[in-house]
C-alpha cells in the first residue's frame, strides 16, 4: 500500500462517525446458562500501595459481543485463530427485523423484499440483523428477558446468504437461530460453509442500512469463538 492510499484511508476514517457495536465486558452481563460468566480478580492496586493496577479476567469464548468460529459446531471446522481477519471487515448491511414476534423466523421472502428495496446483497458483505433485542439487554436480573424468546434467521434465508458468499452474519440477540431451535439450522448452514456468526451486537439502530464494518477477535488457539470489538464507520 502506497502513501497516497494510506492518506485516503486516513481521511475517510477522520471524517466518519464511529459507532461501537460491542457491549462492555463486565460482571452480571447476560450469558447463556451453560456458558462461563465474566469475572475479574484484582492482583495489584494503588489502594494497597502497588505502583500499578491490573486484574485477572475470565470469561467464556461466547461471552458478550462475540464471534462464532466454524469449530463451534463442526469438529473439523476452522478454529478462531484460523478464521480470516477480513471475516468481519467490509460493507455492512443492517437489516431491520424488529417487526418479528418472539421466536419468529426471518424468512427468505423477507430477505428478498429487503433486496428489492435496497439492492442486492453482495459477496463479502457483513450482514447485521437488528431484531430489536438489544432493548432487552441489561445487567443482572434485569437482563433475564434478553435470555429467552428472541427471533432469529430462518434456514432458507441462511442458505441464501451462504450462496451469496457473505463474509459473516450477525444479530443483536443472544444467538442467530430463534430461541427454542433444537437443530440450529442457521449455525449449521453458515458455519458449515465457513461463514462466522456474530452475536450480542448492540447499537444497530444507530447505523444506516449501509456502513463499513471492522471487527477483530482475540486470536485464541483452537478457539470455538471469541469476544470481539466491532465498529461501524458511517
Amino acid at each position: 500500500m502506497d502513501l497516497q492510499m494510506i492518506e485516503k484511508i486516513q481521511k475517510v476514517v477522520n471524517k466518519a462517525e464511529i459507532v461501537d457495536l460491542s457491549y462492555t465486558l463486565e460482571p452480571g452481563m447476560p450469558v447463556w446458562s451453560s456458558h462461563a460468566r465474566f469475572g475479574a480478580i484484582v492482583y495489584e492496586t494503588y489502594d494497597e500501595g502497588d505502583v500499578s493496577y491490573h486484574r485477572q479476567v475470565s470469561y467464556g469464548e461466547h461471552t458478550g459481543t462475540h464471534i462464532d468460529a466454524p469449530r463451534h459446531f463442526f469438529r473439523e471446522g476452522a478454529a478462531i485463530d484460523h478464521v480470516k481477519v477480513k471475516a468481519v471487515m467490509g460493507r455492512g448491511v443492517c437489516i431491520d427485523a424488529s417487526f418479528l414476534k418472539p421466536c419468529e423466523e426471518y424468512t427468505l421472502d423477507m430477505l428478498k423484499a429487503f433486496e428489492a428495496e435496497y439492492g442486492e446483497i453482495q459477496e463479502g458483505d457483513v450482514i447485521l440483523f437488528s431484531f430489536g433485542w438489544e432493548e432487552k439487554y441489561a445487567i443482572g436480573k434485569k437482563g433475564e428477558e434478553f435470555l429467552k424468546d428472541w427471533p432469529g434467521l430462518g434456514e432458507s434465508a441462511a442458505k441464501y446468504l451462504a450462496d451469496k458468499k457473505v463474509a459473516s452474519v450477525g444479530t443483536d440477540a443472544l444467538a442467530l437461530d430463534p430461541f427454542g431451535s433444537e437443530k440450529y439450522p442457521s449455525h449449521q448452514v453458515l458455519l458449515g460453509n465457513g461463514i462466522p456468526i456474530l452475536e450480542n451486537l448492540t447499537n444497530l439502530k444507530k447505523i444506516p442500512v449501509f456502513s463499513y464494518i471492522i471487527g477483530l477477535a482475540n486470536k485464541i488457539k483452537d478457539g470455538s469463538g471469541s469476544p470481539i470489538r466491532i465498529i461501524a464507520l458511517t
